[in-house]
């Protein structure tokens, strides 16, 4: 291990030990090496809902639901899975069932949908008897979510409080990622009393003459408000609340879930001036980054991949029997390449020889896979006691994850704030957890960031990684992935990267550089020089007359084939890329190359077959977003 950096110091400028990039020390001999921690302390904001079925097993009350008896109708009651309240349901149901505006400040895995649908279900019960239904062309409870995985969980619950009212009673969601004209024509045809919705795919939708269906809105939800601002949907909440009948003409209430309270959260809502203000927090949960123990490490680009896997065995020693972990990328592509590397056999046999017989299970929820695909996913990792997780940090908000005992962190975070919300996954409930971020060489100054260095980061020792080990079953896994995919890849993370500049103070030339033996050394581009992109393309990233872009006038086809026509010139230098060691075939039906021995005392395969997705193929972790500040909306 090196010396760490002097604290309160970037890094240097020039002199760095790679290949004609600047802004970085040469690594030690085992790749990993350490720098002065930085800073955070923006509140952690929660994300929301849980697993399909509702399941509160902390943070219970003694509180009993049929207290509520006289309250809510005897066919909703019976349909509620509990005999207990959660704290938060204890606090936030009396108040709301007696019509009031609610303001509750609550964490993930709470309770909290609950504490909702109840009452706005009970609201359209009570209308249903006296009369009063509204027509079924109109949607009477609006509720807003920030990720479509919330929402279709927010759904599935209702359905389930439902189900003792015969359809008479419709629920629908519209939500990013879904066929527009399917949900137009559900809507036509089908009732829906309850719409879940998040925020992009509802003005879709009111600006499409949707608009007519809310007259009667009579109760009107923001679930994770806060995560809705953070993501950049103010502009949309703003625009969808002047489709929405004016309180005073249709009374309506309105009920905001949020674990903090950010500037205009309350006009957002529309909240009436003497809504109740509950807050479910205790100082141990609203502080999670200042409690859960936090390391980091920093290390050449290139072994970020071999070092997840080595972090990730590194737990799986620890704790084989509970270790569960999510490795969180900043960005869809980061997750993908990643997923799909650990799941390729070579890398799926070294994680199976922990824990005894049963195969430690690998996930993914980014959105380049399909929403089937994530569902089952998030489900299936929700439920699991032990496994790993990838995911871009929007597909994963509104999702709870019981039981994660590390959260690992790889590559350059968007901001401290979200450095901490991911944090904010483990060490819940009361239990141990632990979190690890994993920064490349170039991006060790984010720890010198003001709110980064309030955070208590201490230096991951290195000791005892097997990253010699590592490199050699990733690197075999990389070399079954199509070029194609890694040309992608280079490209998301030039993006990303150039609006990440000011974090990671180099300029457009280092990047280039940086990035170029990124995708030769790190991601194993076979191609020779680098990725070719379209001049178009490296103009809308604002890199035009970069040394070092390889421009070409027309990518090459899928599979194969040189690109015509060149511009820039490749940057030389770097290390020459070591031999293969076998004819692996790229695509789907790659052939094996001859086993080896590796240190892990087991054949290393090359995967049989790299599993690419319709929408393409991943990125570096890290890359992928097309500039920095806020969080990239889902689709």
């Amino acid at each position: 291990m090196s010396a760490p950096a002097p604290r309160g110091r970037g890094p240097r400028r020039g002199g760095g030990g790679r290949g004609g990039r600047g802004g970085a020390a040469a690594p030690p001999a085992n790749g990993v090496h350490t720098s002065a921690p930085a800073a955070a302390a923006p509140t952690p904001m929660a994300v929301d809902a849980a697993a399909p079925a509702p399941t509160v097993s902390t943070h219970l009350s003694t509180v009993r639901f049929d207290s509520l008896a006289a309250q809510l109708p005897p066919a909703l009651l019976s349909a509620v899975p509990f005999a207990l309240m959660s704290e938060v349901q204890a606090a936030t149901l009396a108040p709301a069932l007696a019509g009031n505006d609610i303001l509750a400040q609550a964490k993930t895995g709470t309770g909290k949908t609950v504490a909702f649908l109840l009452p706005a279900i009970a609201k359209l019960v009570r209308a249903r008897e006296a009369g009063r239904a509204p027509p079924s062309g109109s949607v009477s409870t609006l509720i807003l979510s920030p990720t479509r995985e919330l929402a279709l969980q927010i759904e599935k619950e209702a359905a389930m409080l439902l189900k003792n009212f015969g359809g008479e009673i419709g629920v629908q969601h519209v939500v990013g990622g879904t066929n527009i004209t399917t949900e137009k024509r559900n809507l036509a045809t089908k009732r829906c009393d309850i719409l879940v919705a998040t925020p992009g795919r509802l003005l879709d939708h009111l600006e499409n003459g949707l608009a007519a269906k809310f007259s009667k809105l009579g109760t009107y939800i923001l679930d994770e408000a806060d995560r809705m601002l953070d993501m950049g949907f103010r502009q949309e909440l703003t625009k969808i609340a002047r489709y929405l009948p004016d309180r005073k003409a249709v009374p309506r209430q309105a009920l905001l879930f949020s674990a903090t309270i950010p500037p205009g959260i309350k006009e957002v809502a529309d909240l009436n001036a003497n809504a109740v203000h509950i807050n479910t927090l205790g100082a141990e949960e609203a502080n999670t980054h200042e409690h859960v123990p936090q390391e980091f490490l920093v290390a050449p680009q290139t072994d970020l991949l071999p070092l997840t896997l080595a972090l990730i065995l590194e737990e799986l020693a620890r704790t084989p029997a509970t270790a569960k972990i999510i490795v969180f990328a900043p960005t869809a592509r980061g997750a993908a390449i990643a997923s799909d590397v650990f799941e390729t056999p070579g890398v799926a046999h070294v994680l199976n020889q922990f824990g005894g017989s049963a195969p430690f299970p690998t996930f993914a929820i980014h959105s380049r896979r399909s929403q089937s695909q994530r569902v089952k996913a998030t489900e299936g990792f929700a439920k699991a006691p032990r496994g790993v997780l990838f995911s871009s940090d929007v597909a994963a908000r509104g999702v709870d994850f019981p039981g994660v005992s590390v959260v690992l962190q790889v590559g350059l975070p968007a901001s401290a704030e979200q450095y901490i919300h991911r944090l904010g996954r483990t060490g819940r409930a009361g239990k141990d957890g632990h979190g690890i971020l994993v920064l490349s060489d170039f991006e060790q100054a984010f720890l010198n960031d003001r709110e980064m260095r309030a955070l208590p980061l201490k230096q991951h020792s290195g000791n005892g990684l097997r990253l010699d080990e590592c490199r050699s079953v990733i690197y075999a896994a990389l070399d079954g992935v199509p070029d194609e995919a890694k040309s992608q890849a280079y490209q998301a993370a030039l993006g990303y990267y150039k609006g990440s500049m000011r974090l990671i103070q180099m300029n457009a030339a280092q990047l280039v550089a940086s990035l170029n033996d990124y995708a030769v050394q790190g991601l194993r581009y076979k191609g020779g020089a680098a990725p070719p992109l379209l001049a178009k393309t490296v103009g809308k990233m604002g890199l035009k007359g970069t040394p070092g872009l390889n421009i070409v006038k027309e990518l090459p086809p899928i599979g194969g084939g040189a690109p015509r026509g060149g511009g820039g010139a490749p940057r030389g230098g770097g290390a020459p890329r070591g031999a293969r060691g076998g004819g692996q075939q790229q695509g789907r039906s790659g052939g094996q190359q001859q086993p080896q021995q590796n240190g892990f005392g087991a054949e290393r395969a090359d995967p049989a077959a790299h599993r690419r997705d319709r929408r393409g193929a991943g990125a570096p972790i890290g890359g992928g977003r097309g500039g920095r500040g806020g969080h990239t909306r889902p689709a």
